[in-house]
């Protein structure tokens, strides 16, 4: 009845209704957080021509794309968890449902990966002096191709000021612990692709604490595994399991330098 005397009060609150049954990796509009991101729709709206620039056969669509995100001035955050995020989990569903064949998903990753890379070093480049120096050395697993979510959240941490070390070439690998012994990292983000890796993951967390050099440093996990099996990851002593790029900027965000 009160919908009915005010149908501009059931319009404002048909969308929320409808968005608990919408995938939270395809739209991550849903948290009430990633809402407040500014440019927000914007971001959004450049879904579909994305995901046809990065299929296109014609090179030179996804080349226009870098810059028409280039001229939009949306935050680079907001186009990573707004758009890239989920573009790049749809065509990895295309893929699982042989809706496009591996080529294609190749090529298209390979854009995605270009464009983000692109526009994250453009944002990089703004002034920074006002901002602590925070650093963030990020990592994946062997045995897996998993570098989007990775750069991803790469470029997340350099649009928030932060000095990114590492990336979708360094593996968690012995040279890891010299890496962090070397240089007084904030943070350790480890992208995970295989749920079989936890042993690994766990074994370097504790070899991490053990150290007096490196045992405050705070150890962020993520990445397709995580994802798949989000409660094996709770107990490994990681200081966060995030299932987003959007958690885990937001855990670094209260990291002081």
């Amino acid at each position: 009845m009160v919908g009915a005397g005010h149908p501009e009060v059931a319009a404002a609150e048909a969308p929320a209704a409808s968005i608990e049954n919408l995938d939270p990796r395809l739209h991550p509009e849903c948290d009430p957080v990633a809402r407040q991101m500014p440019g927000t729709e914007k971001a959004i709206s450049y879904r579909k021509a994305l995901e046809k620039a990065l299929l296109d056969t014609d090179p030179r669509s996804h080349r226009a794309m870098i810059e028409e995100l280039q001229r939009s001035g949306v935050p680079m955050q907001t186009l990573a968890i707004h758009l890239f995020s989920p573009v790049a989990a749809q065509l990895g569903n295309q893929w699982c449902d042989d809706e496009i064949d591996f080529m294609l998903v190749a090529v298209a990753s390979t854009r995605i990966s270009m464009i983000i890379n692109h526009l994250s070093h453009v944002s990089s480049h703004r002034a920074q002096e006002d901002r602590p120096v925070r650093r963030v050395l990020l990592a994946r697993t062997g045995r897996a191709a998993h570098t989007i979510g990775v750069a991803i959240v790469a470029s997340c941490f350099r649009e928030m000021g932060w000095m990114v070390d590492g990336g979708v070439d360094t593996e968690l690998d012995d040279t890891i612990y010299t890496r962090l012994s070397n240089t007084p990292y904030h943070l350790l983000g480890i992208s995970v692709g295989q749920v079989d890796q936890l042993d690994e993951c766990t074994r370097t967390i504790r070899r991490i604490h053990a150290n007096p050099t490196t045992r405050r440093m705070k150890i962020a996990v993520g990445g397709p595994a995580v994802l798949a099996h989000p409660a094996a990851f709770n107990r490994i002593g990681a200081d966060i399991v995030a299932h987003s790029a959007l958690q885990v900027v937001s855990y670094a965000d209260g990291i002081r330098a």
